[in-house]
This record gives C-alpha cells, sequence and structure tokens, in this order.
C-alpha cells in the first residue's frame, strides 16, 4: 500500500507541475499582450504625428517661411528640428500638382522613418511641436 501513495504522490507532482505552468502562462501573457498592444498604439501615434508635423514644416516651407522662425521655437523632440532641416534641403517645387506630391511623399518618408526606427522618446511630443510651430 505505501508503494501505491508513493506512485500516487509522484504522479499528483508530475501532472501538476505542469498544470501549475501552464495557468502562470495563461495569467501572464494577456498582460504583456496589453502591454505590448498599448506600446504599439503609443508607435502608431507618434509615427502620425511625425507624417504630420512634417507635412506642415513642408508645406510651410513652401509657402516661402523662412526656417529662422523655428529658431525662436523650443522643441521637446529631438525629430523635430531634424524634420525642419530636411524639409529646408528638399527642392522647392513651382508647380502646384509636383508641390503637392513631393510634401505628401515627404511626410510619409518621415512616417515610415519612424515606423523602421521606432524609439519612442526620439518620436515623442511631435504633436507638441505641431502646436507650437501652428501659433
Amino acid at each position: 500500500m505505501d508503494k501505491f501513495i508513493l506512485i500516487y504522490d509522484q504522479m499528483k507532482t508530475f501532472f501538476a507541475a505542469p498544470l501549475i505552468l501552464s495557468l502562470t502562462i495563461v495569467s501572464v501573457t494577456p498582460t504583456n499582450l496589453t502591454a505590448d498592444s498599448h506600446a504599439f498604439d503609443v508607435s502608431m501615434q507618434n509615427c502620425m504625428h511625425a507624417k504630420m508635423f512634417a507635412l506642415h514644416v513642408i508645406e510651410r516651407r513652401n509657402e516661402n517661411r523662412p526656417i529662422e522662425d523655428y529658431d525662436k521655437i523650443v522643441f521637446e523632440s529631438p525629430a523635430a528640428l531634424e524634420i525642419i532641416d530636411d524639409a529646408y534641403k528638399t527642392e522647392n517645387q513651382t508647380a502646384k500638382s509636383s508641390r503637392r506630391k513631393i510634401e505628401i511623399n515627404f511626410a510619409e518618408k518621415w512616417m515610415n522613418q519612424c515606423f523602421e526606427f521606432s524609439c519612442s522618446g526620439y518620436w515623442a511630443d511631435l504633436e507638441i511641436a505641431l502646436a507650437k510651430i501652428k501659433n
């Protein structure tokens, strides 16, 4: 009878360990998925703000806004100054149809760079930067 109890106890341990492990994984995974989902949402927002900021800057550049106007503004986002610098290095088109295509391509280029090199701190606060340059 003692052998039977010993075997029964070993079987309980053998089957209990995987059960406990699977329950632990199930209880932890949704938290990680939620955190990953939130990080993805933040990244998407940052990249959309990068696109909108880049579009606004290139449009104003095409309307002959001088680059010196941006010197007066303090930007929290490191990407803001890089986008502004790139906008003023981009060729200015006189034809309205060509200009709009270049503006859209420029904005999408910066959005894609954000997605490719998603470092949230670098792209953060572009929404604030956009509000600053619109005023």
